[in-house]
């Protein structure tokens, strides 16, 4: 590029420039005045910007939720839309089982019966023997004293272990209940062929009814 020449206006100094000065304020080399350059400063071309950088980005892709629809998969009752639990049935649409009592029940399969007992863990085959016992005992001793007092002892325990059993019955179902059956023995009969519903008690407290009656056929 051609030199620019000219003078200090301030000291007369002559200086030479490159022309792309032109136009740009410099400070004389001799007095350190504040000067511009003469000429226009020719432009350089832009500075091209650097392409951008594609930024890596992590998409997180959100499983989708198992569809309903309209109805529940297990028993096909209504839900509502965006429902998880099925209030007819207890099935989770996420994570397809069903709630029973709080707890995932196994898919078609019929549940358990609540309670299973054989014969020999129910209290009907003893509370059985124990009435034959009974009867033997009575019509044994009506001819020899000594068996008859065996079945007045055995049967008075009974009538004792009856009793308690249905006052403990008795107080469970209430405390009100609890003392009518303890201070009012008629209370008693009400409370168990009435009351509650436990068939093994109504035989046992039959079998006290049973024993009363043979005692009066022993005066």
């Amino acid at each position: 590029m051609p030199d620019v020449k000219f003078s200090c206006p301030h000291c007369q100094q002559h200086i030479q420039a490159d022309s792309g000065y032109g136009g740009m304020q410099i400070n004389c080399p001799a007095c350190n005045g504040s000067l511009v350059v003469p000429g226009t400063a020719i432009p350089s071309a832009p500075a091209m910007a650097p392409a951008p950088v594609p930024v890596p980005v992590s998409v997180q892709r959100q499983a989708p939720s198992p569809a309903v629809g309209g109805g529940c998969p297990s028993c096909g009752g209504a839900m509502p839309r965006g429902a998880v639990l099925c209030t007819n049935c207890g099935y989770n649409t996420a994570t397809r089982q069903r709630t029973v009592a709080g707890r995932p029940a196994a898919m078609g399969k019929p549940s358990a019966p609540q309670y299973e007992a054989v014969w020999y863990k129910t209290a009907y085959p003893y509370v059985g023997a124990v009435a034959v016992l009974l009867a033997l005992l009575y019509f044994l001793g009506r001819g020899n004293p000594i068996i008859m007092l065996a079945f007045f002892g055995m049967a008075v325990l009974y009538i004792l272990t009856v009793q308690i059993i249905v006052l403990v019955a008795a107080f469970k179902e209430s405390v009100g209940m609890g003392f009518l059956v303890l201070c009012l023995p008629i209370t008693a009969f009400y409370f168990v062929f009435k009351v509650q519903d436990n068939d093994t008690i109504k035989i046992l407290y039959a079998g006290v009814g049973a024993i009363e009656i043979c005692f009066a056929f022993m005066k």
